[in-house]
């Protein structure tokens, strides 16, 4: 038998968390409730859950507090779920490490979409036989089954997202990809024009490569069409 997904919700509303679980009981998905963030981590000391809806606005622990918690330990997607359509607060989401960011009133049909296609990308970079191979440019080395990312002897540890989106650009070095390819690649098509989804993700993966010696600056924007990373097989770094 498929195991099938599990969403869990946190919301400290009992209307959306019913909206959802049967919304989402009825799309074949399986369900898990919280009403604040400390249930929720209580939860997920034992429980196992493939997707997180994480209401911003709560009482004692808010959402954002709450995932910065979470990213610290688990890599577990985030939809992160607020009455607030602010550009700052959507950065800011993202910037912790949501996957999505979906502002309330929401339809169930766009929710279920969004849900599916991170679940799509979350099983990682392999999608054939011709993922397996690494990805290499000059000291910086990428895994895609093993999921780890090195630059000399360090390993970087990257979200999903990240990963896929560095593996992109590592496998090609000096090709510049479009806003729109790199969208569609690593998010999917409902994600076009979320531009501000693929600067966050590359300003985290900069930070993190950055941090372990790495020159930020080898990966770079093209005139506002896309980005690209420098081909790095001839340098001594």
């Amino acid at each position: 038998m498929t195991e099938r997904t599990t969403i869990l919700i946190v919301d400290d509303e009992s209307k959306i968390r019913r909206l959802l679980s049967r919304s989402l009981e009825a799309e074949g998905f399986d369900v898990a409730v919280a009403d604040s963030a400390m249930s929720a981590s209580e939860y997920l000391k034992n429980g196992h859950c493939d997707l997180i809806i994480l209401d911003y606005m709560m009482p004692e622990i808010d959402g954002m507090a709450f995932l910065a918690e979470l990213r610290k330990k688990s890599s577990i997607p985030v939809i992160m779920l607020s009455a607030r359509e602010e550009i700052a607060k959507k950065t800011q989401a993202l910037e912790l490490g949501a996957d999505d960011y979906v502002v309330k009133p929401f339809s169930i049909e766009e929710m279920t979409a969004r849900i599916r296609a991170i679940l799509r990308r979350s099983g990682g970079v392999k999608t054939g036989p011709a993922a397996t191979v690494q990805a290499v440019n000059g000291p910086l080395v990428m895994d895609p089954d093993k999921r780890t990312c090195r630059y000399k002897d360090q390993e970087i540890r990257l979200a999903d997202t990240e990963f896929r989106l560095l593996f992109i650009l590592v496998k090609r070095p000096g090709t510049i990809f479009t806003h729109e390819d790199l969208l569609r690649r690593v998010w999917g098509p409902e994600f076009i024009g979320e531009l501000n989804y693929l600067r966050v993700s590359l300003s985290r993966i900069r930070k993190k490569l950055t941090a372990a010696g790495f020159p930020g600056s080898a990966i770079s924007s093209y005139s506002g069409i896309g980005y690209y990373i420098e081909d790095l097989s001839e340098e001594d770094l």
